[in-house]
């Protein structure tokens, strides 16, 4: 039996990323804890008097925080989504570090073959939240009527990713240009929650937006993995373009460190027309998109062809949702337990297929 094992996070979305696994180990009588690492040392003494040798994070946030605070153990990295869009991801040098990385999807690995092929700690997990997306059931009238939505009409999905602090263009604050549609359903990336009155959004609790993405007719997104969970329902999705994504290219990196990334691979992205190709995933030359794509201005337009015609980018979605997230049969956390398993008790690294 695994000795307690601590999974810690410190946004909303790290949490909601490594719930699910939580509560799966929990539940085949793992000794696990889920605990927030606050900025502050003295907050964390607690935690770090009983904190486990291998933790499990989503983002880097908390490991930046336990080590600062001297902590000295390994880390097993848990994706945070399933969009490769960011070119941060397996650009910085601590995901090289990680002693286990777990990969959502094919495209994710294709990523990191291209940034750093000699990379052996990869393995494929798929996504843990997708787990309760594809086994989830709603009541429809119930949410309906719970948001104030019309069940009889198309309801409309926008779920961008983060960026609102950022740019006044980015992220939820381009739910102004939905602001003449009725059945309008706002949810904003957890990072953007404090702009959420202001656009009427709603803010899900434990920041797991499944059941609206199930409610929901078309979903509305930018480069979140709001797109992927969408495609992987056989939902049309309606792409924003925008100049600029937040954590995407051409976006200058704010780092001057700890990056992995060759130059030569970087001045290949610089090359990159994102006026033609808004969509191009960083370091691998892939697009992903999955369905109609649309500036502010066509927006209204494009999201009435996505409900006339929901079937029409059915192949691109099943594609991308395969390739984005591994293996969707409600099964990841199961498998990914079973690796961590292995590498915890037996110092293995061996890829869990069924």
């Amino acid at each position: 039996m695994i000795q307690t094992l601590d999974l810690v996070y410190s946004t909303t979305k790290g949490y909601a990323s490594l719930l699910p696994l939580y509560r799966y180990m929990d539940k085949i009588g793992w000794e696990v804890r889920l605990s927030k690492v606050h900025r502050n040392c003295f907050r964390n003494w607690k935690l770090l008097k009983t904190l486990s040798k291998t933790i499990i994070i989503a983002y880097d946030k908390p490991l930046t925080r336990l080590e600062k605070c001297g902590w000295r153990g390994e880390f097993i990295y848990i994706e945070h989504g399933l969009s490769p869009m960011k070119y941060y991801t397996y650009k910085y040098d601590f995901f090289q570090r990680a002693a286990l990385l777990f990969y959502p999807g094919e495209v994710f690995k294709r990523k990191m073959e291209a940034i750093n092929p000699t990379f052996k700690q990869g393995l494929l997990g798929g996504y843990p939240k997708v787990d309760d997306l594809v086994n989830m059931n709603i009541e429809k009238e119930h949410l309906c009527k719970q948001f104030n939505l019309d069940p009889s009409k198309p309801i409309i999905l926008f779920a961008p990713s983060w960026g609102g602090k950022k740019n006044p263009n980015a992220g939820i604050h381009n739910a102004r240009h939905l602001s003449s549609l009725d059945n309008v359903l706002i949810v904003p990336h957890s990072a953007d929650y404090a702009f959420a009155k202001r656009y009427g959004a709603v803010r899900p609790g434990e920041g797991n937006i499944n059941q609206f993405l199930h409610l929901a007719d078309v979903v509305v997104s930018d480069v979140s993995s709001v797109l992927a969970e969408a495609a992987i329902l056989d939902k049309p999705v309606v792409q924003l373009i925008l100049p600029h994504y937040p954590g995407c290219f051409p976006e200058v990196e704010k780092r001057s460190s700890g990056t992995w990334v060759s130059d030569d691979l970087l001045q290949q992205e610089q090359l990159t027309d994102r006026i033609k190709r808004p969509f191009k995933i960083p370091y691998i030359d892939e697009d992903w998109i999955m369905g109609h794509t649309a500036k502010p201005e066509e927006l209204l337009s494009t999201i009435q062809k996505a409900l006339e015609n929901p079937s029409e980018y059915s192949e691109k979605r099943l594609y991308w949702a395969e390739q984005s997230g591994w293996k969707i049969d409600g099964r990841s956390c199961e498998r990914i337990s079973q690796m961590i398993h292995d590498f915890i008790e037996k110092r293995t690294i061996v890829q869990v297929v069924d």
